[in-house]
Order: C-alpha cells, then structure tokens, then sequence
C-alpha cells in the first residue's frame, strides 16, 4: 500500500472529530493529530508503531472511512532552510523540556537519546519515543497534548526581531 513519499492530510470530517475526545481511542487521536500533509507515510508509520498501533491497517481504515485523504506532493524546500532548522531547534528544546515536567523525573532515558536528534527525521521518531513514554507514564491524553504542543512549536512561524 505504501509509496514512497505519499503524504496524508486530514479531512474536514477529522478536524471534527479530533473536537469531540470520545469520537475515536486515544492513540489514534494522538495520530491523527500529526497528520499534516507534510509528513510521508513512512514517518506516520514510525509514529504509529511509537504508540502501539499498526499504521498500515490504521491508514487504510481511515483513509477508507473519509478521515485522511491523499495529500498533494510537497512542493520543494526552500533554498535557505536556516528558519527551518531554528524551528526545529525550538521544538526539540520545547520537546524535552516539556518531557521533563511530564514524566517528573523519569525522562534520563530520553535526555540520552535527545543528543541524538539532528534533523527533523531523527526528531519525529524522538517525538514518537516520548509520546510513547508519556502514554505509559501519564496516559494517552497526556501524550497526545505534548504531541499537539509541540507541533504548535513546530508550526509558528520564524519571529524576525
């Protein structure tokens, strides 16, 4: 089913649906929250697989009951992709600082595999990783409002001063 590259976007019917919290289990919730368009089924699958779910049967499910659609190709990055590694900077020190508070302690395993983080493939499967820990420690609603808030930081725009 998977091609490379394929990218996933939410439908309206999603959006609606990620406003009321019973209408879907918790992790799928915290999935379909990182569905963006941007993302390649690879990098949905790994983030599945972070929270338990099989995301192949997961995609096609969903994308069969109308909650995900096939997203148009990605245009091309931008020649200066220096507001893009800031982002990405904010976000991973965001991430693991809001992990800390999370996990209250129980985060040393993550701060190790933090330093391994350098590009944003290595940071969504980091994210996954958190999330993952967070659901065990703190429950999949807890996990899925650190994957939303970071994201939020992911997707702000740069602040020229």
């Amino acid at each position: 089913m998977e091609r490379k590259g394929r990218r996933w976007r939410k439908t309206d019917l999603s959006r609606r649906l990620l406003n009321d919290r019973a209408a879907m289990p918790p992790a799928w919730r915290m999935w379909l929250i990182t569905v963006d368009g941007r993302r390649s089924e690879t990098e949905l699958l790994t983030l599945a697989a972070g929270l338990g779910l099989d995301g192949c049967a997961l995609i096609e499910r969903l994308a069969a009951d109308g909650w995900i659609a096939d997203a148009a190709p990605a245009a091309p990055p931008p020649a200066d992709t220096t507001p893009a590694r800031r982002r990405l900077a904010a976000a991973r020190m965001f991430a693991i600082d809001l992990a800390a508070r999370m996990l209250a302690g129980r985060d040393a395993e993550l701060r190790e595999s933090w330093r391994e983080v350098q590009d944003e493939a290595s940071f969504e499967r980091w994210l996954g990783d958190c999330a993952g820990r967070i659901a065990e420690v703190a429950g999949q609603d807890r996990a899925a409002l650190f994957v939303q808030r970071v994201e939020g930081v992911l997707a702000e725009p740069e602040v020229v001063a």
